[in-house]
Order: C-alpha cells, then sequence, then structure tokens
C-alpha cells in the first residue's frame, strides 16, 4: 500500500467511479460495471477492500503520528481509496447478476459490512464527527506541530469511515434483497453469525445520517456529503435511511430470511422498536413498508416465527479475511508504509503530484459533469475556485464559509499542477 503502482491503481479507480457514477446519471449503457464483471474484478475490488480494512486496523495505528507528519495527503488518498472500492461495489450491486458475480467473497464483505454497521451504532457518532471537525478546523493548516497534523488528518479518517459506513448500509440492502440468489454462506453469516437485524433497529434511534450544525440548522447526509434541509424537507427520508427501512423489510418479510432467522423474545422486542417510527409520513414515502407494519403488528401479538431446522448445520468461513489477518507479515508492512509514505524520496513526491494533478484535475472532469452544484450548499453555482478549479459555489459567503475545509486539497492541487507545467 501506497507505492507507485498502488498509486496508479488508485487513479484507476477514481476514473472508473467517476465514470460508473455518469454513467448511471444519464442513463446510458453501464460498460464499467459490465467490464467489471465480465473481467471477473468484483471479487478483486472486495479484496482490496479487506486489505485496506486490515491494513488500518494493523498498521495504520502504529505509525499514524508518523504519517500525519510526514506525508499526511498521501496518507489520506490511502484512506480515501476505501471510499473509491465500495462505491465501485455499491453501483455493481444494483446489478443482481453483478452481485452473483462476486461468488463465495460476498461471505467476507457481509462480516466487512457488519463492522461498518458497528462503527455507525456509536451514540450521536454524525454530531460528535462534526464537533471533531469543527474543532479541527480552528488549526492553522501550515502549521508544523505534529499534534495539529494528526488531528487533521484523525477528523478526515472519520469523515472518510462515516461515508463508507453508509454505503455499507446500500450494500446489505442489496444482499438482503436477492437473498434467495446468494450462496447460503452470505445470508448465513449476515443472519445468524452477525445478526445484522439486530443492529440496524438501533440505527433508527441513533439517525447518524442527520444532525444539527453549529448554526442549529438541520442536515442530512446523502450522496457523500451532508445537505441543509428546511421545512417540509426535514421529513422527508435520506437514502441512508430509505435502505436501513428496506433492509429491514427484506431480512424480516424476504421468504429465505424468514425461514434462517431464529427468532426469541429478545430479538422480537428488538423488532418491535422500529414500529413507533412507522409513521404515515414514513409510509407515504415507502408504501411497501405497510406489510412490514402488518408484520410487526402480528408479531406483537403472537409467538415469533421459527427457523426451519436441518438436520446439520454448516458455517463457512471468510476465508479471504482470514488468510489476510493470519499470513501478512505486520511487522514488514509498517517497515514497507514508512518507506512508502512517510519517507518517500522528493522526487517520488514530485511524480505524485503530478499524478495527483493529472487525476484530479478540472479539465478531466469537465466531460461528466452537469449543472454544476454549489460544494457547500448544493444549491446551482456560477463561481469556480480560482486555483484547484475542482469545486464550484454558488457565493462569495459560500466559498469563504468552505475554505478552511477545502485549503488542504485546494493548496495540494494547486502545487501539483505547478509542478506539471515545470
Amino acid at each position: 500500500i501506497g507505492n507507485s503502482q498502488w498509486m496508479d491503481q488508485h487513479h484507476v479507480l477514481e476514473k472508473l467511479n467517476v465514470q460508473a457514477q455518469m454513467c448511471i446519471v444519464n442513463n446510458s449503457d453501464e460498460f464499467v460495471l459490465e467490464a467489471l464483471n465480465d473481467f471477473e474484478k468484483i471479487p478483486v475490488l472486495v479484496n482490496e477492500l479487506l486489505v485496506l480494512d486490515a491494513w488500518k486496523q494493523k498498521v495504520l495505528p502504529e505509525i499514524f503520528d508518523e504519517l500525519a507528519e510526514k506525508n499526511n495527503v498521501k496518507t489520506y488518498f490511502v484512506l480515501y481509496n476505501e471510499a473509491l472500492l465500495i462505491g465501485l461495489l455499491e453501483k455493481a450491486f444494483f446489478h443482481v447478476h453483478i452481485m452473483k458475480g462476486a461468488g463465495e467473497c460476498l461471505i467476507d464483505l457481509a462480516d466487512y459490512c457488519y463492522r461498518r454497521l458497528m462503527f455507525l451504532c456509536q451514540p450521536d457518532l454524525s454530531q460528535k464527527i462534526a464537533d471533531s471537525v469543527n474543532e479541527g478546523r480552528q488549526i492553522d493548516i501550515k502549521a508544523t506541530s505534529s499534534i495539529d497534523h494528526s488531528k487533521a488528518l484523525f477528523n478526515q479518517r472519520l469523515e472518510v469511515d462515516f461515508g463508507v459506513a453508509m454505503s455499507a448500509i446500500s450494500l446489505v440492502r442489496s444482499m438482503s434483497e436477492s437473498a434467495d440468489e446468494l450462496p447460503l454462506g452470505v445470508m448465513s453469516r449476515l443472519m445468524d453469525e452477525n445478526d445484522v437485524l439486530m443492529s440496524l433497529v438501533p440505527l433508527l434511534e441513533s439517525a447518524p445520517w442527520k444532525r444539527r450544525n453549529k448554526d442549529g440548522k438541520f442536515e442530512k447526509f446523502s450522496d457523500g456529503r451532508w445537505h441543509v434541509v428546511e421545512g417540509d424537507d426535514v421529513l422527508r427520508l435520506s437514502k441512508p435511511e430509505a435502505q436501513v427501512w428496506l433492509c429491514l423489510y427484506h431480512l424480516m418479510l424476504s421468504p429465505a430470511c424468514q425461514q434462517r432467522y431464529d427468532w426469541d423474545d429478545f430479538k422480537k422486542n428488538n423488532a418491535l422498536r422500529a414500529r413507533k417510527f412507522m409513521t404515515e409520513v414514513l409510509m407515504d414515502q415507502l408504501p411497501v413498508l405497510s406489510d412490514l407494519a402488518r408484520f410487526l403488528d402480528q408479531l406483537s401479538l403472537s409467538a415469533p416465527p421459527q427457523a426451519s431446522k436441518g438436520a446439520l448445520l454448516i458455517s463457512q468461513v471468510p476465508e479471504l479475511w482470514e488468510s489476510i489477518m493470519s499470513g501478512t507479515d505486520w511487522k514488514s508492512a509498517r517497515r514497507d508504509t514508512r518507506n512508502n509514505i512517510a519517507n518517500a524520496s522528493k522526487e517520488d513526491r514530485m511524480e505524485e503530484m503530478k499524478k495527483l494533478a493529472d487525476v484530479y484535475g478540472a479539465n478531466n472532469f469537465e466531460e461528466f459533469m452537469g449543472d454544476p452544484k454549489c460544494s457547500k450548499c448544493g444549491q446551482p453555482a456560477e463561481q469556480r475556485c480560482s486555483r484547484c478549479k475542482l469545486e464550484w459555489y454558488c457565493s462569495r459567503e459560500c466559498q469563504v464559509a468552505s475554505w478552511k475545509e477545502h485549503k488542504t486539497l485546494c493548496n495540494t492541487l494547486h502545487e501539483a499542477s505547478k509542478i506539471q507545467a515545470v
């Protein structure tokens, strides 16, 4: 992770992700997703996702401060690679035939998604992230203190992890919706070993996809960023919230899931906690939930349904994850990370800056863009950042308000463009 070949792969993933998104938006031929399936690259994406997750557990904590101080920009792009990987998988899994092509590695992906759901179940998570980020923005980006760099990188990691976890909800929804077409081991991991149903109801209660900003206004998370909502939009379902409700619908009502799930009184009482959120406003937006409401009403008055018991129970283990965790020399991995990121030569860093300018330069994304939106408030925008030419704003006020957040990336891309020009 972090060497020149890995960074080249990161840049390719970025371009694939953008192209796949534009194909969806324009309702055109989704050739990127089909190519990933035809060339059997979905298992490769899952494997890379697991490798990065293991790296974050085994390598990053040991050398976090060193990476933050010596090369926090490149470390951020390593962390951001997880968002690219899960973003591609999220788009691909809207097609059942592509998801089925992942095969047995879906078992490892089910475990990965469960770990991300556990991250989201932390109390007041979104508000804590907002408070931490707002506090970190008071730090001068040019400060040389290692504590300042570590705090800035920590906040960036929090924001990336939060976005990744939101995408994981979508993956769980896709897998639960197609439960009868996936390998038996996948639903076994989701419903037996991990019991994601038990974690989805607490998510409805904590609602990490909404928060209040420092001005007291409501914000909701959708399409990878926070948006201010006012008036009737406060009651409108955000995409992550809708995904959670659809997960609950399929996990409770799908015949394949009902035959497997082993109810007891504790699980029954946990599921019934979701009933109080099922208002008329919610039902109007997701009419299919009326069936779920009837199921929960029946569940409250009767004994929970019993799963079908077979003569032999066999549970598959997540082979990819086990091989990564047990078959990797983590001491060597930490040494390689230091060499590739923290101790990279000046020449290597200049070359990486050129590649960043080549990938993230505004000209590369012009053909993919629709009408530009303000990166601060989401309104139609006509003004662009004059330095990096990547972010758009509707007004001078929005540009000033978002500068502290945008400054690090803007400076990086500006320096990269100057190096590329030379």
